[in-house]
């Protein structure tokens, strides 16, 4: 197991980058949310909120950090976060050296449950989002891990307490 991000220097990860959050205004969009650092049930974590609406061609709020290269040679299978949310589902999107265009990545679903739980995303179950693009990837060219509450027209709540990869 890497450990990614486990909150020992919020907002910053294990590799030294920071977390970034935007939204779909990126894009003409007008869904609206906010990152803080929190603590639920006596937990750190990143909590993302916010109004994810389709309106004006948009429909995502997200939070983002770029991945060095520099994990540690184990064969890694997938991605895993410790998570509390709303009952509601969200995304992992990974973005590689192959994924140029903002509507490229891969991504994995997931229910973010009203209570904590390790949720673990195998690599294999992450889906492209255009045809054009490799069907599959390696962990060390993911460029970009992304926390996205999307596509749908709804009040986004997710927590993260740590991520990683598995």
């Amino acid at each position: 197991m890497f450990v990614l991000d486990n909150l020992k220097n919020p907002g910053i990860t294990i590799q030294g980058n920071q977390w970034q959050f935007f939204t779909d205004g990126v894009m003409g969009g007008v869904s609206t949310g906010k990152v803080k650092i929190v603590k639920i049930n006596e937990i750190i974590c990143y909590r993302m909120t916010g109004n994810v609406t389709t309106e004006n061609n948009g429909g995502f709020i997200q939070m983002r950090v770029k991945i060095n290269p520099s994990i540690p040679s184990n064969d890694y299978t997938g991605i895993y976060i410790k998570v509390y949310g709303n009952n509601l589902k969200y995304s992992i999107h990974l973005r590689t050296s192959y994924t140029k265009l903002p509507w490229q990545y891969y991504s994995s679903k997931f229910i973010a449950k009203n209570k904590w739980s390790k949720i673990e995303l195998p690599f294999n179950n992450f889906g492209q989002s255009n045809f054009y693009q490799p069907k599959k990837f390696h962990y060390r060219k993911i460029k970009t891990l992304g926390i996205v509450a999307g596509f749908n027209n709804f009040q986004a709540d997710i927590s993260i307490s740590e991520i990683g990869f598995y």
